[in-house]
C-alpha cells in the first residue's frame, strides 16, 4: 500500500509547488559562481529588463549612466541590495580612475539608487568644498584613513578631504568626482567608526534596487501560466499590460513569482484523502467531551485570578512604557477617578472626536490644565495597540511642533492616554470652513508658517529622533492649531520606529486615502519619503484650500494630488491656487505661491528617491517664508 501511495504523494507535491510559484518571470542563470537573483537581468529572456546588469567572463558588472562599469562583489536579494567595487587609485596618485567620467552616476529613471549605508570619503579636494555641508575638518574620518593606509598615502599631500553619509535626496544617484571639487573617493558599507582602519571592510558602494512590479506582457501567452496570472491593462500606465496574479495569489517581487497566500500546514501532507475523516472526527469528539467538564471547572476556578493578574500586568506595562525612555516632558500616572472627574465621567458634551479605534475627550485636571484624553475602545485590540504605540513614540520625542504626552491612566481595562489640549481645532477644519472665521485667519504668511512648523516637526522625527520615526499618517486633520495658530503634529498611533540599518520598513500600507504614498501602497516599503509624499498633499491643501479627496470635483480630479500634478504639466499651476489667496496678493506673494506649488510637486514625485527629504522641505519653506516676511517688513 505504501509503495502505491508514493508516486501519488510525489505528484501532489509537484502540483502544489507549481500552483504556488508559476509566473512569467524567469530568473537568469548564474554568472560564473555568482547567482543572479530576480529581477536582475543579464539577457533579454530573463529577469526584468529594467534591472540590467552584465555577465562578462564569469563576473557580474554594473554599468552607470556615464558609461563606467563596476564589479559586483556581493548580492543580497532579501534586502534587494548589491555592493560594487569602487574605482581604484590611478598609479601612485590621489586620483581615482573614474575621474574622467566624474565618478559613479546612476540613471534616476532606473530602479537603482545609492543607499545611506555608505560612508563616503572624498579625497584630494579643492577649497570650494570647505563651504559645503560635508565634514571637512582636520578631525574628519578621511584623515584617519589617509594616515593609516598605504593605498591612500599619496592623498597625504592634498590636505583637504571630507566625510559624509550617502543616500540623501541629492546623493541617491551619484558619488561625484571632478577637477573643480574632489578628485578621488573611497566608500565603505556599514562602517563601524569605532574600529581601527586595519579592521575596516574592503571599499564598496552599496546599491539598492526598488521592488519590481509584475512582468510586462503583450498577450496572455507572455504570462506563461494562465492559471496563475492574467495579462491585463496596467491601471498605473495607459497602453501597457502586465501579468497580474489571479485571485488568492500575490506578487512576490523577491522571487518574481505569484505566491499562494494559503498554504497547507498539515503534518501528513496535502493529499486530500478523506477515508480517515470519520475516524478522526469520532476520536476528537470523544476526547473533547471527556475533557470539557474538567476544563470548564478549571476555567471557573481560575477566572477571577486571571483577570486580576492581567490587570496588574497591563498596569505595569503601561507604567513601563511611560518610564522606559522618557526624554521629553515628565509624564504622570493618573488614576481612573481623576480622569472621570476631569472629563465629567466622559460626558458626551466633552467629546472632541471619534474614530475606528476610540474616542477623544476634553478634560480639566485639578490644577486647571486643559487636557485631551484618548480612550481605546473596550475590547478593541487594534485600538489598544494604536494608543500604546503612540505613547511609546511620544515618550521619546519632545519638540515644539509635536503634540505633548502628559501621562496615562493604568487602572482601567482600556488605555486612557492624556495629552496637552490644543484649543483651536485642526488645520483641516480651518481650511475647509468647519470653524467660524477659520479660512479668514489663514493668510498666505500664516499658511507658510503652519507649513514650516509642521515640516520642522516631521524633520525632527526623521533626523533627530533615535531611532528615526516615520509618522505614517500625515494629513491636515492631524495638524492641530493653538490659539495663536501655531501648528502641532498629532496622532502617532500608526507611527513606526525605523531600523537604522535598513533603507525601509516592510509593512502593510496604512494611512488615509488621498495622502497615501503610491509607492508605499504598491511595495509595502515604508520610508521617510512616505511622510514627504503625504506632506506634499498637505501643502496642496494649504495652497488650494481644497480637500485631498473630493467627489464634487470632476471624475479625473477627485484626487487633489493628481489634479494639481496635471495642472503643473499643463503649466497652469496658478489656476489651482485658492482665488481668495490670489486676490490682492503682491507679485512677490504670487511668486512664492508658485514656488510652494513646485515644492509640493517635488514631494509628490512617483519615485521616492526623487523626493526631497523633510529637512530639505523645511529649509525650502523657511526660505520662501523669509521672502514673504521680508516684503512685509520693507512695506
Amino acid at each position: 500500500m505504501e509503495k502505491k501511495m508514493a508516486p501519488q504523494l510525489l505528484l501532489t507535491a509537484a502540483l502544489l509547488l507549481y500552483a504556488g510559484c508559476a509566473m512569467a518571470a524567469r530568473r537568469c542563470g548564474d554568472c560564473g559562481s555568482t547567482p543572479v537573483p530576480y529581477p536582475l537581468s543579464t539577457g533579454p529572456d530573463c529577469g526584468d529588463q529594467s534591472y540590467k546588469v552584465r555577465c562578462i567572463s564569469g563576473t557580474l558588472r554594473f554599468d552607470t549612466l556615464n558609461g563606467s562599469s563596476y564589479l559586483v562583489t556581493s548580492i543580497n536579494p532579501e534586502i534587494q541590495r548589491f555592493v560594487i567595487s569602487p574605482a581604484s587609485f590611478a598609479g601612485n596618485t590621489c586620483i581615482t580612475t573614474d575621474l574622467p567620467s566624474q565618478g559613479i552616476q546612476l540613471n534616476s529613471s532606473l530602479p537603482f539608487n545609492v543607499t545611506s549605508s555608505n560612508t563616503i570619503l572624498y579625497l584630494n579636494c579643492t577649497e570650494t568644498l570647505l563651504g559645503s555641508p560635508l565634514n571637512c575638518t582636520s578631525t574628519s574620518l578621511c584623515h584617519t584613513y589617509i594616515n593609516s593606509t598605504i593605498e591612500a598615502a599619496a592623498c597625504g599631500n592634498t590636505p583637504i578631504c571630507c566625510t559624509f553619509r550617502a543616500g540623501g535626496s541629492t546623493t541617491s544617484y551619484m558619488i561625484r568626482v571632478r577637477n573643480s571639487g574632489c578628485r578621488a573617493y573611497r566608500s565603505f558599507v556599514n562602517l563601524d567608526y569605532s574600529l581601527p582602519v586595519s579592521r575596516w571592510p574592503d571599499p564598496g558602494v552599496e546599491i539598492q534596487w526598488v521592488s519590481p512590479r509584475e512582468p510586462i506582457c503583450q498577450s496572455q501567452t507572455d504570462c506563461n501560466d494562465g492559471s496563475n496570472s492574467t495579462c491585463a491593462p496596467d491601471p498605473a500606465r495607459a497602453g501597457q499590460s502586465r501579468c497580474f496574479c489571479n485571485a488568492e495569489l500575490r506578487w512576490d517581487p523577491i522571487s518574481g513569482t505569484c505566491a499562494n497566500n494559503v498554504t497547507c500546514q498539515t503534518p501528513g501532507g496535502c493529499d486530500g484523502s478523506k477515508n480517515r475523516a470519520p475516524l478522526i472526527a469520532g476520536i476528537t469528539s470523544g476526547v473533547v467531551a471527556t475533557l470539557l467538564a474538567g476544563v470548564v471547572g478549571f476555567l471557573v476556578y481560575k477566572r477571577h485570578r486571571r483577570i486580576k493578574e492581567a490587570q496588574e500586568r497591563l498596569a505595569k506595562e503601561r507604567e513601563g512604557i511611560l518610564n522606559a525612555n522618557n526624554r521629553g516632558k515628565s509624564a504622570k500616572v493618573f488614576t481612573g477617578k481623576q480622569m472621570k472627574k476631569a472629563t465629567n465621567n466622559f460626558s458626551k458634551d466633552r467629546l472632541l472626536g471619534s474614530g475606528g479605534y476610540g474616542e477623544v475627550f476634553k478634560g480639566i485636571i485639578d490644577n486647571g490644565t486643559l487636557i485631551a484624553v484618548k480612550c481605546a475602545k473596550l475590547g478593541n485590540t487594534k485600538g489598544t495597540d494604536q494608543v500604546l504605540n503612540e505613547v511609546s513614540i511620544l515618550c521619546q520625542v519632545n519638540h515644539r511642533s509635536l503634540v505633548g504626552l502628559l501621562g496615562c491612566c493604568v487602572e482601567l481595562e482600556q488605555p486612557l492616554m492624556v495629552y496637552e489640549y490644543i484649543s483651536n481645532g485642526t488645520l483641516f477644519e480651518h481650511l475647509h470652513g468647519l470653524r467660524p472665521g477659520g479660512q479668514g485667519l489663514l493668510t498666505w504668511s500664516r499658511r507658510l508658517s503652519i507649513a514650516h512648523q509642521t515640516a520642522e516637526g516631521l524633520a525632527y522625527l526623521h533626523f533627530s529622533a533615535v531611532p528615526p520615526i516615520y509618522h505614517r499618517d500625515v494629513k491636515s486633520s492631524n495638524i492641530l492649531l493653538d490659539e495663536k495658530l501655531n501648528a502641532k503634529v498629532s496622532d502617532f498611533g500608526l507611527s513606526r520606529l525605523a531600523e537604522t540599518d535598513l533603507s525601509h520598513i516592510s509593512t502593510c500600507a496604512q494611512g488615509t486615502l488621498g495622502y497615501l504614498d503610491p509607492e508605499y501602497y504598491r511595495n509595502y516599503q515604508l520610508t521617510d519619503k512616505s511622510d514627504v509624499y503625504s506632506f506634499g498633499v498637505v501643502l496642496l491643501e494649504l495652497l488650494t484650500s481644497q480637500k485631498a479627496i473630493d467627489f464634487n470635483r470632476e471624475a479625473d480630479d477627485v484626487n487633489l494630488a493628481i489634479y494639481v500634478q496635471r495642472m503643473v504639466e499643463e503649466e497652469r499651476l496658478m489656476d489651482a491656487v485658492d482665488p481668495i489667496l490670489k486676490e490682492g496678493a503682491s507679485s512677490v506673494e504670487l511668486e512664492t505661491m508658485k514656488a510652494l506649488g513646485f515644492l509640493a510637486a517635488g514631494c509628490l514625485e512617483e519615485r521616492r528617491q526623487n523626493r526631497p527629504s523633510m529637512k530639505e522641505v523645511s529649509e525650502e519653506i523657511d526660505y520662501i517664508l523669509s521672502i514673504v516676511k521680508g516684503q512685509v517688513s520693507e512695506a
